[in-house]
């Protein structure tokens, strides 16, 4: 069963089934399932795969070409020209519609240029002929978006659709693991987020302490250096990045405090986390328009990748503990006491999607046609949405580890003023419950209690 990519793959059978040839760029970050995307999708198709290598033009026809043998092609030399490939292929499926998929097409492309005008031209010159849809797969989503598309230059027309596959949702994930327990589950999501390829590694019937050593600390762990893994797969200066990450695993968000740390001049540090948002590890943090924005925290960053989050903050910086301990130790000794805080900025992301969700399906009290969340300076409103006619909705999540109480709320409610805005619906979620003090007090706006562990 494929999990959340329904949407995915029907967009691209609808392609394949036009009246002409095709061709897609199919991308997303390692981890999130785009392997899964074309394998489902041509699992009823003839397919040719063709597996780009990190290599040498030279080295690379060799390579395609004895793959391309062994699956019944021929070729005269052992280093069939990258027209010959082509011209084999579309010999061989004569009065068949089939699909090419090249994966990790950019390792290609990098090693020659003319592979890029080579591919287009013979898509042109075959596309009335409605026999191949073309699949360039990639994981190097700062290549795809940034390089890739100046490369091709008047190309880009004769691309039939970019499509980026996106990690999964919280929902998904439960759906994955076909269990009631939603606070395991949140548990195993602060960890992996959305990345569906590493899911089959943890168990949902082990407790988390022997997940995490399982997969992060035991000797042969798969995640044992899942964040040197990240940036050394597509980054130089693998240093650089390592020092930025641990700043922003560990609270340092701002540009000011990772300069203040680690020394780099600001324009390096702006360079360096703009090509790590560019591979989907880091994101800038954009607070909801209000007219309270003078109240706002700007420049902030954070790990949108929670496996690599969770390395720079738990592993990185005490590695070679793992040496000198046992995996049990170094979990009680540096990952036991402080996973609670790791957690809690998982809890935002759970609310958000289930807003969003609901707001999808006409669950909400009005149509969102916009939404967001507000750091200021105070504290954060976890969620803002606003119809078409300014109506809002706010909501707050509870990150405590105890019942929300009214305090909680009158922090929230500070921070609404601060953002200047007058929420019409509010929306409370806690994993916990609430307070009676809460629960039963008189309202002057539309309130709705949400306990996560009901979602």
């Amino acid at each position: 069963m494929t999990i959340g990519r329904s949407s995915e793959i029907e967009y691209l059978k609808k392609i394949f089934n036009s009246n002409e040839g095709s061709l897609v760029t199919l991308y997303g970050r390692a981890g999130v399932g785009t392997s899964t995307v074309w394998r489902e999708f041509v699992k009823d198709k003839k397919y040719v795969y063709i597996k780009c290598p990190k290599a040498s033009a030279r080295q690379i026809s060799f390579l395609i070409g004895s793959d391309l043998s062994l699956k019944g092609f021929d070729f005269n030399n052992d280093f069939p020209t990258f027209n010959q490939i082509l011209d084999s292929l579309f010999d061989k499926y004569k009065l068949e519609k089939f699909v090419l998929v090249i994966d990790d097409f950019e390792n290609c492309f990098k090693a020659d240029d003319s592979y890029i005008d080579i591919l287009f031209s013979y898509l042109k010159l075959n596309k009335n002929d409605n026999r191949c849809m073309c699949l360039l797969v990639s994981h190097d989503t700062r290549y795809v978006e940034n390089i890739f598309i100046s490369k091709i230059g008047k190309n880009a027309l004769s691309i039939d659709g970019f499509l980026k596959v996106r990690p999964l949702s919280f929902i998904d994930l439960v759906m994955f693991y076909n269990t009631e327990d939603t606070s395991k589950c949140m548990d195993l999501y602060a960890l992996l987020g959305g990345n569906i390829a590493f899911y089959n590694y943890f168990d949902i019937n082990k407790s988390l302490k022997e997940n995490i050593i399982k997969n992060f600390l035991n000797s042969d762990s798969v995640f044992r250096r899942a964040g040197n893994d990240v940036v050394l797969e597509y980054l130089r200066e693998v240093n650089v990045y390592a020092t930025i990450l641990y700043c922003l695993a560990n609270g340092r968000n701002k540009l000011n405090d990772i300069y203040i740390h680690t020394g780099f001049s600001r324009a390096k540090i702006s360079v360096y986390l703009k090509n790590l948002m560019s591979l989907d590890t880091v994101e800038k943090v954009s607070s909801f328009d209000t007219p309270g924005n003078e109240n706002t925290m700007k420049g902030v960053y954070r790990i949108s990748n929670p496996i690599v989050n969770f390395w720079f903050k738990f592993v990185y910086p005490h590695e070679s503990y793992l040496k000198l301990m046992s995996p049990e130790k170094f979990y009680d000794t540096f990952i036991n006491d402080n996973i609670p805080d790791f957690f809690k900025d998982t809890l935002p992301l759970i609310c958000k999607e289930y807003l969003n969700l609901l707001n999808s399906k006409h669950g909400l009290p009005i149509k969102i046609k916009k939404y967001g969340e507000w750091v200021g300076k105070a504290g954060t409103i976890h969620y803002i949405g606003q119809d078409e006619h300014r109506n809002i909705l706010a909501a707050y999540c509870a990150l405590g580890n105890d019942a929300m109480n009214y305090s909680e709320f009158e922090w929230f409610d500070y921070c609404l003023k601060e953002a200047k805005i007058k929420a019409d619906y509010i929306y409370l979620f806690s994993k916990k419950g609430f307070d009676e003090d809460l629960s039963d007090m008189l309202w002057d706006r539309e309130v709705t209690f949400v306990d996560i562990r009901n979602l």
